[in-house]
């Protein structure tokens, strides 16, 4: 009785058990635990990309590409000052044609309109250094040194006896015109010298223009004295002076 009770039972657990094929265990086994394998139908494997590191670097120049050069400086080109005409430059600054300008004759001889020489080119630099100019100086005693010589007349007591007309009383007071308030005599050197010296010798007198106050010269100032009344002392001082700015000659 018991032995049949127990092959009861052991049927029973063996029936309600389902059958599993040997083969099947192990090959499903292996598909858990091996590596998986790819259908030969399968897409191409998406290539795997780099993430960009979280500390940015900073990139390496090329060889190739040149470093950043400094531009030049460029120096800005003057503009060109156009010239000015020689005429004009006369007019405008008188004292830039006192290089051209011959002060110094051997005589100063009587000139009129139209005249033309050295002698009118030191006309027109001693009407520009007694003020009466801008005067062009060009050697022509044109419309231009006419009007400067006007304004010479202009500060006579009367008309002019000649209009136009330079004579040797003329030369003396524009040449005496650019003498100073000092007193010249004999020992004395300088510019002032040789400008008294230029109006004795326009005044009629023979001396020698060296800037030096000789004996000659001192002569020369004595017959200046002489011919218009004064003290003949030989100095040069107030009363010679105005005789000699106002055209005073020897005669």
């Amino acid at each position: 009785m018991v032995a049949l009770t127990a092959a009861l039972t052991l049927g029973a657990c063996s029936s309600s058990t389902p059958s599993t094929p040997a083969a099947a265990t192990p090959s499903v086994t292996a598909s858990a635990v091996g590596p998986e394998t790819t259908a030969p139908n399968d897409p191409l494997p998406v290539p795997t990309e780099s993430a960009d590191p979280l500390t940015p670097t900073r990139p390496t120049p090329s060889a190739t590409t040149p470093p950043p050069s400094t531009p030049a400086t460029v120096s800005p080109t003057p503009a060109p000052t156009p010239p000015t005409p020689a005429a004009t430059t006369a007019t405008a600054d008188p004292g830039s044609v006192a290089g051209s300008c011959e002060r110094t004759l051997t005589a100063y001889p009587v000139l009129a309109p139209g005249a033309s020489g050295p002698a009118v080119r030191a006309l027109q630099c001693f009407l520009n250094d007694a003020d009466y100019g801008p005067v062009a100086v060009d050697g022509v005693y044109g419309a231009q040194t006419r009007a400067a010589v006007k304004r010479v007349e202009a500060t006579y007591e009367g008309p002019a006896p000649q209009p136009g007309r330079i004579d040797s009383g003329t030369w003396v007071l524009l040449i005496a015109r650019s003498l100073g308030t000092a007193t010249l005599e004999q020992g004395a050197k300088g510019p002032d010298v040789t400008t008294l010296q230029r109006a004795l010798r326009a005044a009629g007198a023979t001396v020698t223009v060296d800037g030096v106050f000789g004996a000659a010269t001192k002569r020369a100032v004595q017959r200046l004295q002489d011919a218009n009344r004064i003290g003949a002392d030989g100095v040069v001082g107030e009363e010679t002076l105005f005789l000699l700015k106002m055209g005073a000659t020897i005669g």
